[in-house]
C-alpha cells in the first residue's frame, strides 16, 4: 500500500527504498513558473496539487536521488532538501522488487542527460492552452517525465503520458497534499 510522509524544514526522511519518489515545493524562478502554470489546470479541490513543483526518484538506500534540473539529470543526496518541504511517496508492496530495480536502472541510466527545455515548452503549451503538444529531444528530461518513465519501466502508471505529466499530476494520482 502506498503511503506519503511529509518532511518540513530541518527534517529528513530515513529508511529509503529505491524506486520510491519525492515531491518537493521549490521557490526559484522556474519552479514559480511551473506552479503558476499548474494552477491554470488544477482548480477547485485539485488546486492543492499545484503546490508541487519538482519530483525525483530515490535510487539508493541512503536517499540518493536522480533528478532532472535545469543543469541536467544528476544524482544528488536527499539532504539538499533539508531546508525545504518535501513529501516521500513510499510505494510499498505495490511496487515489486523487480519493478523497483528496473525503475532505478532507468533513472540511473539518465544521469548526465540534458534538461528537457523542449519537453517543458510542450508541457507548458498543454497547461496554458490545453494543446497536447509532445515535443521531445532525445537525451533530455524534465523532472516529472523522468519519474514517470522510471515508474513505467517498473510497470507502474501506464496511463500517464511522460511528456505531458507534471509534478501536480503525480501529486493528484498519489493524493499528495501540502
Amino acid at each position: 500500500m502506498t503511503t506519503v510522509e511529509r518532511y518540513g524544514p530541518g527534517e529528513e526522511a530515513h529508511d529509503f527504498v529505491p524506486g520510491d519518489f519525492i515531491l518537493a515545493h521549490r521557490n526559484h524562478f522556474l519552479a514559480r513558473l511551473i506552479g503558476q502554470a499548474q494552477k491554470r489546470r488544477f482548480k477547485g479541490a485539485d488546486s492543492v496539487f499545484a503546490h508541487w513543483t519538482h519530483t525525483a526518484v530515490v535510487v539508493e538506500t541512503d536517499g540518493a536521488l536522480v533528478e532532472a534540473e535545469i543543469t541536467g539529470v544528476r544524482q544528488n543526496p536527499i539532504s539538499r532538501y533539508r531546508a525545504a518541504e518535501y513529501h516521500l511517496v513510499r510505494l510499498g508492496s505495490e511496487f515489486s522488487s523487480d519493478g523497483r530495480a528496473r525503475a532505478v536502472g532507468y533513472a540511473k541510466a539518465q544521469v548526465g542527460q540534458g534538461f528537457g527545455f523542449l519537453d517543458m515548452f510542450g508541457a507548458s503549451l498543454y497547461l496554458l492552452f490545453g494543446w497536447p503538444v509532445r515535443l521531445i529531444r532525445r537525451g533530455h528530461e524534465i523532472c516529472s517525465g523522468l519519474v514517470v518513465r522510471a515508474l513505467q519501466a517498473g510497470g507502474l502508471v501506464p496511463q500517464l503520458d511522460a511528456l505531458l505529466t507534471l509534478p501536480a499530476d503525480l501529486a493528484k494520482l498519489y493524493d499528495v497534499r501540502p
